[in-house]
C-alpha cells in the first residue's frame, strides 16, 4: 500500500519527460555516432553487456523462432535489433532518425526502415514488438501515439517488450525528481513502474512481467571505472537478496496486446 501511494505521488511531482519534441531530438547529423560511443565503454557499456543484453536475450529467445517476426520500434543504432536478429525469422528495425540508422550494423535477416509509424504504418503485423529507451523521454502525446501504433502493428495476443531507463522510485530517480522540483520543471526524465503500467493498461495492453535491473546507480561522471567494475557484483547481490524492482534504476516490462 505504501509503495503504491508513493508511486502515485511521484506522478504529480515533476515525473515525466524533459523533451518537448522527442521526434526531432535524435535527428541531427552525427548524433548516431555520438550515441554509439555512449555504449562503447564505461557504465552504460557495462550495463548493456553484463546485464541488459543477457536479460533481453533471455526474454526474447522463447518468443522467437524461424516462423516468428519482431519489430524493433524506435530501434536507433540497432542494439536491440541485433539481439532479436538471430532469434526471429524476420526482424524490422524502424526509426525516424537517419543519423541513428546509419550507425546500425544488423544481421542479414533484419530490414531497417526510416519511418514514423505513428503517421505512416507498415502494411503488416508482428508477433513481438520491442521498444527500448523510448517511452521515458517521449512527451505524453507521442507516448500515446506510439502505443497506439505498436498496438496496431501487433498480431492478436502479441507481446510488447519495452523498458524505462530512469525509474522514478530508484535512488537515482529520486535525485532527478528532487532536481526537477528545485528547478520547477522536468529537466531529467523519470517514470515509475506504477505510472508506466497505467500507461500500458490505458492503451490496450495487459502487463505480464516487470523486471528491475541496474541496481547500481550511475553517479554522473564520478568514478566511471569503479562503477563499471562493480555493476555486475552489485546486480548479483541485489537479485539474491530480493531487492524490489522499485529500487532498480531501470525496469523491463512484458505486456500483451489486449484483445
Amino acid at each position: 500500500m505504501g509503495g503504491s501511494r508513493g508511486d502515485v505521488l511521484t506522478e504529480r511531482s515533476f515525473e515525466g519527460s524533459a523533451y518537448s519534441d522527442y521526434r526531432s531530438s535524435h535527428q541531427t547529423q552525427g548524433y548516431g555516432t555520438d550515441y554509439t560511443k555512449t555504449f562503447c565503454s564505461g557504465y552504460y557499456a557495462a550495463l548493456w553487456l553484463r546485464i541488459e543484453r543477457p536479460l533481453v536475450e533471455g526474454i526474447l529467445r522463447p518468443l522467437g523462432g524461424p516462423d516468428r517476426s519482431c519489430l524493433d520500434f524506435a530501434c536507433g543504432t540497432g542494439r536491440v535489433t541485433t539481439v532479436a536478429g538471430p532469434l526471429f525469422g524476420e526482424v524490422f528495425g524502424v526509426d525516424v532518425s537517419q543519423s541513428m540508422l546509419a550507425c546500425a550494423r544488423v544481421p542479414s535477416n533484419v530490414k531497417l526502415v526510416k519511418a514514423d509509424l505513428t503517421v505512416a504504418p507498415l502494411s503488416r503485423r508482428f508477433d513481438v514488438v520491442t521498444a527500448f529507451r523510448f517511452f521515458l523521454n517521449a512527451e505524453e502525446p507521442l507516448r500515446r501515439d506510439a502505443l497506439s501504433a505498436i498496438h496496431e502493428h501487433l498480431n492478436d495476443g502479441g507481446l510488447l517488450v519495452s523498458n524505462i531507463h530512469m525509474n522514478a522510485t530508484s535512488p537515482a530517480g529520486l535525485v532527478c525528481r528532487f532536481l526537477n522540483r528545485i528547478r520547477g520543471r522536468v529537466v531529467r526524465s523519470t517514470l515509475s513502474i506504477h505510472a508506466y503500467r497505467q500507461m500500458l493498461v490505458s492503451n490496450g495492453f495487459v502487463v505480464e512481467r516487470v523486471i528491475g535491473y541496474g541496481f547500481l546507480p550511475r553517479p554522473g561522471w564520478l568514478l566511471p571505472g569503479l562503477c563499471e567494475m562493480l555493476i555486475g557484483p552489485v546486480e548479483t547481490i541485489c537479485r539474491r537478496a530480493g531487492v524490489p524492482a522499485r529500487f532498480a534504476q531501470n525496469f523491463l516490462v512484458v505486456a500483451r496486446k489486449r484483445q
